[in-house]
């Protein structure tokens, strides 16, 4: 059995006493106090995550952009230096190999940062389409740097944040937070205003006790999915995956079919063409049960599709979740059953963002 990989952060999450578990061969915490304190938090303040976990990959070089256009679903020149977006890393069947944000930081330079999940995989699909092209540089830098979102309404009050309130949604910059030299990006994914900083994993502790000091609650796991779910925002591995296409998803507002020839263009054009026959949804229990990935969703007695990610949402105080069903099922409001303890529970489709508060209602990644 291999030993967990840690992140910089992993010493001082053990020193809090923080429950931790195996995520996906991590060493996370899912909570340091409580799931509904750090949810809290971020929906009235401000609560930090260690991401580090994620994939963070530098793309550079002379090709660098023309690259990445290649193999993402939206158009990668458009995006001016400090520019930041959502994309697709798309198959040719046109799967979903993850859901990603790239960042133009710099003149032929550019970060990938992606989910945890299936890294090896996503590095060699892009180091398949490079070849062994001199003119695009391919470097993972997961490892010797370290991630931290801080999200929720109140970021840009803290002392080491409010110099960045300037900073518009999906941007990126290049800065100082005490003498730390970092990049943060104005993006997260708790439907709260926030940032994300990448800087040297060796900055770990001056990064989090600067945090810790202004009364910034550390968040788990836990936190990170409930909020998340009620924002709407999809997680690779339950919501979508290489089985999965954009358009069944609610995703085709990330493929761009005007621009040039990109990996699973032709594939989504004909899925585009002949339609779906199934759609991801969002549903609301009409009781007080909560669902849970994997629970079977039926209509009038019938299986008809499965819960992909489900919870309770303490901000509404119901329970929520999102689900594929036939397309004829898709219109809000129509009525279903989720089957929990073996017994079919009454819930309705509803609108799939389900909390409406926060800094913005644009999607963001998973």
């Amino acid at each position: 059995m291999k030993p967990l990989k840690k992140t910089p952060f992993n010493k001082v999450q053990h020193e809090l006493k923080a429950r931790m578990v195996d995520f996906g061969g991590w060493d996370l915490p899912v909570w340091y106090t409580s799931i509904l304190e750090e949810h809290k938090a971020v929906r009235s303040r401000a609560g930090m995550f260690d991401v580090s976990h994620m994939g963070r990959v530098w793309v550079t070089g002379k090709k660098a952009g023309a690259f990445l256009d290649r193999l993402l679903t939206k158009s990668v020149p458009r995006l001016e230096i400090g520019d930041a977006q959502l994309c697709l890393l798309g198959l040719e069947d046109g799967g979903i190999l993850d859901d990603l944000v790239v960042y133009h930081v710099g003149v032929e330079r550019y970060l990938v940062v992606w989910n945890a999940a299936n890294i090896e995989q996503k590095l060699e699909w892009l180091f398949r389409w490079s070849g062994s092209d001199p003119d695009i540089i391919i470097e993972d830098s997961s490892s010797n740097t370290l991630m931290l979102a801080v999200q929720g309404p109140a970021v840009c009050q803290l002392k080491n944040l409010k110099d960045l309130s300037h900073l518009p949604r999906f941007t990126i910059t290049e800065t100082k937070i005490g003498n730390l030299s970092t990049l943060v990006a104005r993006t997260g994914y708790t439907g709260e205003d926030g940032f994300e900083i990448i800087t040297d994993a060796a900055n770990a502790l001056p990064l989090w006790e600067s945090f810790i000091e202004q009364g910034v609650k550390p968040c788990g796991l836990g936190a990170r999915d409930s909020l998340r779910l009620e924002a709407g925002m999809m997680l690779y591995g339950h919501d979508m995956d290489t089985h999965t296409n954009p358009f069944e998803a609610g995703l085709g507002w990330l493929v761009d079919l005007e621009k040039d020839d990109f990996i699973g263009k032709n594939a989504l054009l004909e899925i585009k063409h002949r339609g779906v026959n199934r759609k991801l949804v969002g549903f609301q229990m009409d009781g007080r049960e909560i669902t849970r990935s994997e629970y079977k969703i039926l209509k009038s007695g019938q299986e008809v599709g499965q819960v992909t990610s489900g919870g309770y949402s303490p901000s509404l105080r119901i329970g929520i979740g999102l689900g594929y069903v036939p397309i004829e099922l898709t219109a809000i409001g129509t009525q279903i059953e989720i089957m929990i303890r073996n017994k079919p529970v009454p819930a309705h489709i509803v609108n799939r963002r389900f909390y409406k508060g926060g800094a913005s209602n644009e999607p963001q990644r998973i």
